[in-house]
């Protein structure tokens, strides 16, 4: 019986859902914002929910807790220091899990998962790259306005274009004039040996 078994197997060994699911939270927390397929998306959004809420506790033990699965010290870091204040007055909702379409080599469901609440650093550096983007006046080019009618005059007029069965017709015509050639008999052992 698979009573409390709530997790999805994605069609992997409990060894390779641990380290994965460990991979994907230590990208999770690095970029904030990483795109995967939406099944795993929204399995990792529980193992990433309930880092950032030991991450909140901010003491000893918690930090232990969390090294005990991301193995690695710069995002436990990063996940104390800096992700996990950001979330004090919020009790859950830390992710959001947004649909994107289907991959287009084996159509498998995108999706993308981010943390709700990212760095404002980040959004000042994009708003200042979209100024900086923005497209500078040029000198525009005068172009000369002709009247539709001399436009009319100098296009060429367009070549008719023959029915189908005409053409078909006009195939068979110019094939008819030709004969297929003659295939070659191949030769038989037999005659091979008597020359």
């Amino acid at each position: 019986m698979r009573h409390l078994k709530a997790r999805t197997k994605l069609n992997m060994t409990a060894s390779h859902r641990k380290a994965l699911f460990r991979n994907l939270a230590n990208a999770l927390f690095e970029h904030e914002r990483i795109k995967t397929t939406n099944p795993k998306a929204m399995e990792l959004r529980r193992v990433a929910e309930r880092l950032i809420t030991l991450a909140k506790r901010n003491d000893t033990h918690t930090m232990r807790l969390a090294f005990a699965f991301l193995r690695d010290k710069e995002m436990v870091k990063k996940l104390f220091a800096d992700i996990g204040p950001r979330y004090t007055d919020i009790s859950g909702g830390y992710t959001r899990v947004v649909k994107i379409g289907r991959r287009k080599g084996d159509a498998a469901p995108m999706a993308i998962i981010e943390l709700t609440q990212r760095k404002e650093e980040e959004k000042e550096k994009r708003a200042e790259g979209k100024k900086t983007k923005e497209k500078k006046p040029k000198a525009a080019k005068k172009k000369e306005v002709k009247p539709r009618e001399e436009k009319a005059k100098e296009e060429k007029p367009k070549k008719e274009a023959k029915p189908r069965k005409a053409k078909a017709k006009e195939t068979e015509a110019e094939a008819g004039g030709k004969k297929p050639r003659p295939r070659k008999a191949k030769k038989t052992e037999s005659e091979g040996t008597e020359a």
